[in-house]
């Protein structure tokens, strides 16, 4: 099941009655029809986030509270896009080379310092903001993130081409048709709008400029995007997400 796949490859989440099957590797068909539930997983993650937070906001102090879920959101994607965010910055730390080698650094094992600085700053900053959200819009802003951010990659996989001869994003592409973006896109837009009416149509739409000079700026820098990119957009624009919540309530816009 499609699904599934998606659930299995984005999240860490363990599905008991599929146990015998889950350490399968996924074919490239399961794969790219993937695509298609990825803000259905983030709706899944999201939903996931709120149960946690009315745990731990019900019996902890708020600053730990959210500590806490912000470690519990990096344990369900079982830090997946943040390594993409560590090896992206690295690759963007050799900037005086050519794409090729950039690309190079990026597949080398271990992370480097600037890559290992870049996620330690985005968790600050996912943090910083996460404690800045007020109470009467926590719940929206825990399920926005994840979708936004799932939707942004779908997004960028369909839109700009892949750096490598062979990778995770040759694969989503390859194998996917072309309405698969478009029920993406449906989908992120319908949990948007229920999640936080127009303002949550807003924020997809400045996610998505958010996504399209992201993408640019990594396409010039190697030559097209990869499966750490695609990390980088999501980590980003997750942390965008949150900082559009706190500026809307924070300023009582619109």
């Amino acid at each position: 099941m499609s699904f599934l796949a998606a659930l299995r490859f984005l999240t860490s989440i363990p599905i008991p009655f599929r146990r015998e099957n889950w350490d399968r590797p996924l074919s490239q068909q399961q794969f790219a029809r993937s695509l298609v539930y990825y803000p259905f997983i983030g709706l899944v993650i999201g939903g996931i986030l709120c149960g946690l937070y009315w745990l731990f906001s019900h019996f902890l102090p708020v600053f730990l509270a959210d500590a806490l879920l912000l470690g519990s959101l990096v344990m369900l994607t079982g830090g997946l896009h943040l390594d993409g965010v560590i090896d992206t910055f690295d690759g963007l730390a050799g900037g005086h080379r050519v794409p090729e080698r950039r690309k190079q650094i990026m597949k080398e094992p271990g992370a480097g310092a600037i890559g290992v600085v870049a996620a330690i700053v985005l968790l600050l900053l996912k943090f910083t903001a996460l404690i800045s959200v007020p109470e009467s819009v926590i719940y929206s802003a825990l399920i926005l993130m994840p979708v936004l951010s799932r939707w942004a990659m779908v997004y960028a996989v369909f839109r700009y081409p892949y750096a490598r001869e062979q990778g995770m994003g040759k694969e989503l592409k390859g194998g996917s048709a072309a309405i698969v973006p478009v029920l993406a896109t449906l989908s992120a837009l319908a949990i948007a709008a229920l999640t936080a009416g127009w303002r949550g149509i807003v924020a997809m739409l400045v996610i998505w400029l958010l996504t399209v000079m992201l993408a640019r700026f990594f396409q010039g820098k190697f030559q097209g995007l990869t499966g750490d990119t695609y990390g980088a957009i999501n980590e980003i624009s997750e942390f965008a997400v949150l900082l559009l919540v706190v500026l809307f309530s924070f300023n009582n816009w619109f």
